[in-house]
């Protein structure tokens, strides 16, 4: 690219730049002017458009007359070892013959004795009942519980059917009512009715039943019917 043409394109457009710049008439430059400075910038744009293509071509030929070299040939492939050869299998000489050691004449017949001993019969004591669990300190109404149940139960014993599953013997009336008046849920009713049913005796559930009366307070007014009716329902699976 010619340097020297490139300043005066360039000295060009900076004259008539500065003139357009002295010249303060708002109306802006005129026709004449705009084609002018269009006219020099697109020269100038031209020569640097031109002077890059020819760099570009000249490289292109460089590239052309000055092939890269092939790339070295990759270095030869290591010979293999050679194996070595296997070594003969040893085998060892098979052992000597054992001699055949005498066998031995049968003992003579023994005799069995009679060395069995009988023991002698004892007569074994019948187990003790269980006994009652100790039964916890009663209040007056609590104890009037279970002596109405008692002494009604002995007078009605004829009438009501015994008892063999406490878990069982519920209709769903009877459970809503002992569940609802008697304890807080259904869960707790269950749990205790699991409980009284293995007590092999009803001296043995009274324990229980007088812990659960002063608990949830079956000598309320509006729950010792109830209670009654729990506490005979018990007392009739140990009949």
């Amino acid at each position: 690219m010619s340097q020297s043409k490139a300043d005066r394109i360039l000295s060009r457009i900076t004259a008539l730049h500065h003139s357009l710049q002295l010249d303060k008439d708002e109306s802006g430059p005129s026709a004449l002017e705009r084609d002018l400075m269009l006219g020099y910038l697109r020269e100038l744009y031209d020569l640097y458009l031109n002077a890059g293509e020819a760099q570009q071509q000249v490289r292109k030929q460089l590239e052309k007359t000055d092939p890269k070299p092939p790339p070295p040939p990759p270095p030869p492939a290591p010979a293999p070892k050679p194996e070595p050869a296997p070594e003969p299998v040893k085998v060892a000489p098979p052992p000597p013959p054992v001699p055949e050691a005498p066998v031995p004449p049968p003992p003579a017949p023994a005799y069995a004795e009679h060395t069995a001993k009988i023991d002698p019969e004892y007569s074994r004591p019948a187990p003790n009942p269980p006994q009652p669990a100790p039964q916890p300190n009663l209040s007056p109404d609590v104890e009037a519980l279970f002596k109405e149940v008692e002494t009604n139960g002995f007078s009605s014993r004829r009438m009501q059917p015994k008892v063999n599953d406490l878990t069982r013997a519920l209709s769903i009336n009877n459970r809503v009512l002992f569940s609802n008046t008697l304890f807080r849920n259904n869960e707790e009713l269950n749990l205790a009715l699991k409980e009284l049913n293995l007590k092999g005796s009803f001296g043995n559930a009274r324990a229980q039943l007088i812990d659960l009366a002063q608990h949830h307070h079956w000598t309320d007014e509006e729950r010792q019917e109830t209670a009654r009716e729990f506490i005979d329902l018990v007392r009739r699976r140990y009949v």
